[in-house]
């Protein structure tokens, strides 16, 4: 799953557990789909958002997007 991908998907809800290394999303057959935090996309996403406070963790690492004003 590429950056561009991964960002529609937290736009419209999708959380990320890193330590389970789980990308949850209603879209998925299972419900999530396995990435682990060291991957390239993920790493991109989070530069994306480097310069915002929009993508925010749980002190369980869950990583999800707050809404924009």
């Amino acid at each position: 799953m590429n950056k561009d991908k991964m960002i529609e998907l937290l736009e419209d809800g999708a959380y990320f557990d890193s330590l389970d290394e789980k990308f949850f999303h209603p879209s998925f057959r299972k419900g999530w789909r396995k990435i682990t935090s060291g991957n390239i996309s993920w790493w991109a996403v989070k530069s994306h958002y480097r310069n915002s406070s929009r993508l925010v963790s749980t002190e369980k690492l869950v990583y999800s997007l707050t809404k924009s004003i």
